[in-house]
């Protein structure tokens, strides 16, 4: 069907790997598609390896450039915590017609809190608190963010596992009521 946009994924790794004549051929084409390129910086389902956009190995080849050089003319990035413009820079790219590129980008946290557990083992990673008092028990943070530290308490609050949390606060652009709150200064960074 001509009329329906067609939107795609791929990660950053992948598209290095298996994803350039596909590009080149949705550019040459004009195809009504967005394609958004989750950019974590590493191949991680395969095991984190470096991949050639990140400079580990060889000499670093920057993707926006690259996108720019294969011809691809509506191109967006927005970091991946900041929701409200990613949404914003997808929604665009979806009004676009023809070929367009949401890049989506933020560091794996995998990667990064396992690189942090051993520079400081032995140490707890941080966690966010909700403050109960503050929640109105709306469970924004779970419906929409869709962390799975978040979780629902047998009373009906808002726990937080403090195994599965990382601490970084991402979620805190979710709650209307501001009720979650950074760990405080001083633990493994």
């Amino acid at each position: 069907n001509d009329e329906r946009k067609v939107v795609a994924f791929i990660g950053d790794a992948t598209l290095f790997h298996a994803g350039l004549p596909g590009i080149i051929n949705a550019v040459v084409q004009n195809h009504n598609v967005t394609l958004i390129i989750m950019e974590n910086g590493t191949t991680a389902m395969t095991g984190h390896q470096p991949r050639p956009g990140t400079g580990e190995v060889g000499d670093k080849i920057p993707l926006l450039p690259l996108l720019e050089a294969l011809g691809v003319q509506f191109i967006r990035q927005a970091d991946t915590y900041n929701q409200a413009k990613l949404a914003s820079h997808i929604k665009e790219a979806l009004d676009h017609d023809g070929f367009s590129v949401v890049v989506a980008a933020h560091p794996c946290m995998l990667k990064f809190t396992r690189g942090r557990q051993r520079k400081h083992p032995g140490v707890p990673l941080p966690s966010v608190k909700i403050d109960p008092a503050t929640c109105d028990l709306s469970r924004v943070c779970i419906e929409a963010f869709g962390c799975p530290s978040f979780q629902v308490a047998e009373d009906g609050s808002v726990t937080v596992n403090e195994d599965l949390c990382i601490g970084d606060g991402s979620c805190r652009q979710t709650c209307p009521r501001e009720a979650i709150a950074l760990p405080a200064k001083g633990g493994a960074q």
